[in-house]
Parts: structure tokens; C-alpha cells; sequence
């Protein structure tokens, strides 16, 4: 059994949990180890899903029960990326799209609707066998560009390269509007006069080009049509993949089953960081409403700003919008501005802990931060995204341990920085919600935390009863 060293020293502790989806569980093992320890930090600052693990811990007082428990059951539909959704909601607006352009094809491709089908009716037959095979073989040329633009994509793109700078995008225009004219004379007389053609094929080449053409238009009317086909991505208008009502309403839950009022009551200080899009600097969201002036300072010197917050309400939306992963999740607004996570610029906000004037900081890292190596193969958009991430996160990480006052390192005993970290890559991924590997990531968090206690100085045998 082990405990804290009464000869400790520290007085004000500070907890940082930095962010990384799926994989915070990891983080509850070490809010574990803290409830087990009876320590009482003087401030909690979190990122993306360490702010919402914070949050909910300062809720219930410290306790990790009902996070825990919470992490067993979460699953990736808990916190709205519902992917079936998504899949009907591109499907539901692929019907449209499709739909629309079929009306327009049948009338404007159909030699059967125009005036001259009625005045030569006896050649009908001749002239739709020979426009079917115009048809089919458009088509099938269509497929073996395709299929040669798929494969020559790369050498065609070194010889754009070397061809020199694009031409001038006015010009392109005005040249594309020019060939546009021309398909839609052609497409015109062959359409009156009855003559074989392909008329389905041309109509399709026609109305895709029409869109292209009005999409890259300049003016109102090109950023009208721009913005409908943003707007048919899926729920958020095409500011990212899924809305942020489930995640809200998860986080709300747990703090309703603790007492709400604890994180604005000055119990424990509370900070949750995430990135104002209209600033570029980190906001960082507090629930005290005497900052010191010292404090906004040092804050500011970091690209950061301070921000009070003064109900559980608001508490809970700087926490949601902490946690929306740009791309996947919309920004959330928060007093007219919008946010996103953080994770990818300030992971491990350690000069918030120092500015907070805290002399001992504990802070838990989702990844090791040794750098690992990139594995053979591990080439993948997803996986080298994930990579990039974590190379984004041990960069702030060094800038953070460089930038240490006089006196604090991972060293010393006592240290006055103790880092939780993995020693491996931890399973699943920033996405993987999932009850089987909660445990185990939680599992892996106490483990961790009590060795990273330990090798920092500030354990010491607990003789237990006398």
C-alpha cells in the first residue's frame, strides 16, 4: 500500500488531462489513483476529452465512480458519431441529387420529347437503335478515360507541374464558358431536328459542366451554388461531419447525477481550453471570476486568453466546445464565438497550471512520449493523420517541459512535474469508442499512475493500521 509523502511540500497541485478521443479512459485510472490518494487539487485544467473528464470529476467531488462507469457503457453513437446516420443522410441527399438530374436528363435528353420526334415518328425505331448505340459507346469511352485518368493520375500530374503556372483562373472561365456555349448548341440542334446522337450521354456531359462551370463562377451566384453542396453534407451545413447535441447531452448527465453547482462554487478551480476559430489564440475557460491580472498576463504571453465563467451551463459548453474535433464535430459558439478542440496547439497546457501559481503539476499524456517510430506499411490517410496528431502533441509536449520555470523538471525528488504516460501505443484509436477496451485502457491508467507517483518521489509506504 502506498500513500502520499507527508513531507510532500506541495501545496497546490494541478492536474492536467491533455486529449485524445477514445482513449481518455486511460485518464479515469489515474483519477483512480488520485481518489485513492485523497489528494485535493487546487486546479484541474483539461483539453477535447480531458476537459469533459475533469468536468464531470470536479462534479462529484473527486470521485471517478460515475465516470467510470459512464466509460464501460460509451460507445461512438453515445457521443453522436452515428455513422448509420451519416450513411442515410448521404444517401437521402444522393437520392436528390440523382433524382433532379434524371429530370433534367429525360427531358433535355430525350429525343422522344422533342418537336422533331412527332414530324419524322416513322423513322423512330431507325433513329433510337442508332442513338442508344451512340449512347452506349459515349459511355463506354467515358469508363476508359476514367479508368486511364485513374491511373495516370500521378504522371499527369508531374507533367501539370512542369508545364508551368495554371493559366490565369478569369480566362479559364471565360474559356469554359465558351466550350459550354458551344455543347449546348450542339446539343440543341441535335435535339430538334431528331438526328442520332447520344442524347442522354450529352445531356449528362452537359449539366455536369453547367455545374462546374456556375460553381467556380465569381459572384453571388457561384457562392450561392457552393454553398447548397457544402449545405447537403450531412447535420452541421458542411462545418463538419456530425452536430455536438449528443455530446452535450452525455456531459450533462453526468454532472446532473453529481451537484452541477460544484463547478462554479470555487471548490476546486476549473479550467477547459479550446481554440477560438475568429482569434487563432487558445481560449482558456475558467470558473473563477477573479483572475488576477499576473494570471491574464502570463496567459496572454502563451497566445491564450482568459474568459470567466459564472453558471454550470456555461461550464458545460466550453466543455463541449473543447471537445469538437475540427472536421468531425461543427464549432460550438460559445458568447457569439466559435470554438473548436484545441488538442492539436496547446495538449498539455502546463503554463496554465504555473500561471495558476501552483508549485507541483500532474499531468497524463494518451500517447508515450518518446516519440515512437512509424511502423512499416503504417502509410494509411487515417493512420498517418493519427501520427501527425501525435507528433503535434509531443511537440507541444517538449515546448511545454522547455519553457519550465527555474526548479520544475521530471526530475529531483520530490519532481514538481510527474507525467503519466504509456509505455506503448495505447489500443484502439482516437475514434474507437468501446466498452471492451475501456477497461483495459482505465486498467492501464492505474498502473501507469502509480508508477509515474512513484518514480517522481511522491509515494511512500503506508504502514496501515497500528
Amino acid at each position: 500500500m502506498k500513500r502520499l509523502r507527508r513531507d510532500l511540500g506541495f501545496h497546490r497541485i494541478a492536474i492536467v488531462l491533455s486529449g485524445g478521443g477514445a482513449l481518455g479512459a486511460y485518464e479515469v485510472g489515474t483519477l483512480k489513483v488520485l481518489e485513492a490518494l485523497a489528494v485535493v487539487p487546487s486546479l484541474v485544467a483539461g483539453v477535447s476529452i480531458g476537459a469533459i473528464n475533469a468536468a464531470v470529476w470536479v462534479a462529484h467531488g473527486r470521485r471517478a465512480a460515475a465516470l467510470e462507469a459512464a466509460w464501460h457503457r460509451m460507445r461512438a453513437s453515445t457521443i453522436g458519431l452515428r455513422w448509420v446516420t451519416l450513411a442515410l443522410r448521404w444517401m437521402g441527399a444522393g437520392l436528390f441529387v440523382i433524382g433532379v438530374t434524371e429530370i433534367v436528363i429525360t427531358l433535355a435528353g430525350s429525343r422522344e420529347l422533342s418537336g422533331s420526334y412527332w414530324l419524322w415518328r416513322k423513322n423512330s425505331a431507325r433513329l433510337d437503335v442508332a442513338s442508344t448505340i451512340l449512347d452506349a459507346t459515349a459511355w463506354l469511352v467515358a469508363a476508359a478515360l476514367g479508368i486511364m485518368t485513374l491511373v495516370l493520375s500521378r504522371p499527369l500530374e508531374d507533367w501539370l507541374a512542369r508545364a508551368g503556372p495554371p493559366t490565369d483562373p478569369s480566362r479559364l472561365h471565360r474559356r469554359a464558358g465558351a466550350v459550354l456555349l458551344a455543347m449546348f448548341l450542339v446539343h440543341t440542334a441535335v435535339w430538334v431536328f431528331g438526328w442520332p446522337w447520344p442524347h442522354r450521354f450529352s445531356a449528362s456531359a452537359l449539366l455536369v459542366t453547367l455545374v462546374f462551370w456556375l460553381a467556380n463562377r465569381p459572384g453571388r451566384g457561384g457562392h450561392w451554388l457552393r454553398t447548397t453542396l457544402f449545405a447537403l453534407m450531412p447535420e452541421t451545413g458542411g462545418r463538419g461531419l456530425w452536430g455536438s447535441r449528443a455530446r452535450r447531452r452525455v456531459i450533462e448527465d453526468l454532472v446532473k447525477r453529481g451537484r452541477p453547482e460544484r463547478l462554479v462554487n470555487g471548490e476546486t478551480r476549473l479550467v477547459v481550453s479550446a481554440l477560438a476559430i475568429d482569434s487563432g489564440r487558445v481560449c482558456h475557460f475558467v470558473n473563477w471570476s477573479d483572475a488576477s491580472g499576473t494570471f491574464e498576463t502570463r496567459v496572454n504571453r502563451e497566445l491564450g486568453e482568459v474568459v470567466a465563467l459564472r453558471t454550470p451551463e456555461d461550464v458545460i459548453t466550453a466543455t463541449v466546445a473543447s471537445s469538437a474535433i475540427p472536421g468531425v464535430f461543427e464549432p460550438v459558439p460559445v458568447g457569439g464565438r466559435n470554438f473548436v478542440d484545441a488538442g492539436g496547439f496547446s495538449n498539455q497546457p502546463l503554463h496554465i497550471a504555473i500561471a495558476d501559481d501552483a508549485d507541483a503539476v500532474l499531468t497524463v499524456l494518451l500517447s508515450p512520449s518518446d516519440r515512437p517510430s512509424l511502423a512499416p506499411g503504417d502509410e494509411s490517410l487515417f493512420q498517418l493523420g493519427g501520427r501527425l496528431l501525435e507528433l503535434a502533441n509531443w511537440r507541444d509536449l517538449q515546448t511545454e517541459l522547455r519553457h519550465l520555470p527555474e526548479g520544475w523538471s521530471r526530475t529531483g525528488d520530490p519532481a514538481r512535474v510527474c507525467v503519466v504516460e504509456p509505455d506503448l501505443p495505447l489500443p484502439g484509436g482516437v475514434l474507437s469508442f468501446d466498452p471492451e477496451t475501456a477497461p483495459e485502457l482505465i486498467a492501464r491508467g492505474e498502473h501507469d499512475t502509480w508508477r509515474a507517483l512513484e518514480r517522481a518521489g511522491w509515494l511512500e509506504e503506508d504502514p496501515g493500521p497500528s
